[in-house]
């Protein structure tokens, strides 16, 4: 009996050892919450903004969308930036802020934080398209919004 109870205890300590070094290890990423948009700019959670013909698409879209006789200016994609469109998901808010970015592994984690916009209407449930960028080139392959 002692055996099988020294083999779970191992098995657990091992694994929850694990997933405290995996956290430890993601890095932490500046970032600037760049816009908010209220329309639809990409049907998947997430687009990673790698290039300047994305980020003229992105704008393309933005401007077609929004209203007004003014334009907001198209940032230019540099070698030390990276550029994303998140689009978490809403529960008892109308809006999101960004708490904190980090990454792990080509995976990006996003915190998110629900707070209830003033500019917005109590009852929007329309998931914001939020414009984020990333103080640093990085190789994304996945997206977490937590």
């Amino acid at each position: 009996m002692r055996p099988f109870l020294y083999f779970f205890l191992f098995l657990f300590l091992s694994c929850r050892s694990q997933i405290g070094i995996d956290h430890a290890m993601q890095k932490s990423v500046s970032f600037e919450d760049k816009n908010h948009y209220s329309f639809t700019i990409t049907s998947e959670n997430y687009l990673v903004i790698d290039n300047q013909y994305k980020m003229d698409e992105v704008f393309r879209i933005i401007h077609q969308k929004n209203t007004g006789n003014r334009f907001s200016p198209i940032p230019a994609i540099v070698e030390n930036e990276t550029y994303l469109i998140l689009k978490p998901v809403l529960k008892n808010s109308n809006d999101v802020l960004i708490d904190s970015v980090s990454f792990h592994k080509n995976v990006l984690y996003v915190k998110v934080k629900e707070f209830e916009n003033p500019d917005l209407s109590k009852a929007s449930r329309i998931t914001p398209n939020i414009l984020l960028k990333l103080n640093e080139k990085l190789d994304i392959k996945e997206v977490i919004i937590q």
